[in-house]
């Protein structure tokens, strides 16, 4: 009997494994998807130069459905940019990427030191108001989402615990670096079934909702430094979590340094600090390669990750952690 059992628990293991990959390459090189990069795809990602356009281009900020919105401003329907960044090296926002990871030190129980992290998800830029000729300036509301999981290759390629990740966000950038965000992010976390199976390990209820305030100012044409605050206003675990949380960084990104400008490299590092982890700082720094896909309207990065802080699953947010990573990151 105890063999019949491992046998089918290693068939359903393995069905779930292609069933996965298959997923991940689908989503990662088959979606039409749109940069998180400032307006003019060609120019540096921190701070861009686009050239003022007529009130009269069918599409001002270089994507979707232009209207107007009187003599002096316009309206752009899904314009495919967004005026504020995502943070490259926040370990859980929305985006597709597939690392393996090597963990040196763990306080998780029982969790291997070989693991795999998937990301399925990114950023849908909705609308977006700016004023008639300067599409890189204004306002724009943007929505976000993801799965973020983490699966363990010592056992079997076992689900540790998946995070469902969603946001809405109002943005606004003036046009020359500087660009603000108010949002409000949702993190419900969950306990893998084969890792609570194998181990015991209970859910916590961990799950966090969030206004958040954020700051970046693009300087230098390359760099870039941000930093934001986020107030939990819904805690379902009121006993171990806490509202604050702040968050900063700073990012070096030429991407069209090599290959006649197809090819360039990027760095950045991030820093965390939750209360609810008693202030202790969670740094991930991040360099590599990157792609800009012009044609395809999307950013590949091929990079190196270091990490050491808790958990980036938030059910394992009290397990601290020490982790190297290799994979691929695209932006959208």
């Amino acid at each position: 009997m105890d063999d019949a059992m491992t046998q089918d628990h290693e068939v359903r293991n393995g069905s779930a494994r292609w069933r996965m990959w298959i997923f991940s390459a689908i989503l990662l090189f088959g979606l039409p998807v749109a940069t998180n990069s400032y307006p003019g795809s060609d120019l540096p990602r921190a701070l861009s130069s686009e050239p003022e356009a007529s009130p009269e281009t069918p599409t001002d900020a270089g994507h979707g459905v232009s209207f107007s919105l009187g003599e002096t401003w316009r309206g752009v329907i899904s314009p495919g940019e967004s005026l504020y960044p995502v943070y490259i090296a926040n370990p859980i926002r929305p985006t597709m990427a597939f690392n393996r990871i090597a963990v040196s030190d763990s306080d998780i129980a029982e969790a291997g030191e070989t693991r795999y992290t998937l990301r399925l998800g990114g950023r849908v830029n909705l609308v977006r108001a700016h004023p008639a000729g300067v599409p890189d300036r204004g306002f724009q509301l943007d929505t976000e989402a993801a799965f973020l999981g983490q699966f363990d290759a010592d056992h079997s390629q076992d689900n540790i615990g998946w995070d469902g990740i969603w946001g809405l966000a109002l943005t606004w950038a003036d046009g020359a670096g500087l660009a603000a965000k108010l949002a409000t992010q949702h993190d419900s976390s969950h306990v893998g079934d084969e890792y609570a199976e194998r181990t015991g390990r209970e859910r916590i209820n961990y799950t966090r909702a969030e206004v958040v305030f954020g700051l970046s100012r693009a300087f230098l044409a390359q760099w870039r430094v941000y930093g934001e605050a986020g107030y939990a206003y819904d805690r379902r675990n009121v006993e171990l979590q806490e509202p604050w949380r702040l968050e900063g960084g700073i990012e070096l990104e030429d991407a069209h340094r090599f290959w006649k400008g197809r090819l360039g490299y990027y760095a950045a590092i991030d820093v965390t600090a939750y209360q609810e982890s008693d202030w202790h700082s969670d740094v991930t720094i991040q360099a590599g390669l990157v792609l800009p896909v012009s044609g395809l309207v999307r950013t590949y990065r091929f990079g190196l990750e270091y990490r050491d802080g808790r958990s980036i699953i938030g059910e394992f947010f009290q397990d601290k952690e020490t982790s190297w990573a290799l994979g691929l990151w695209v932006d959208w």
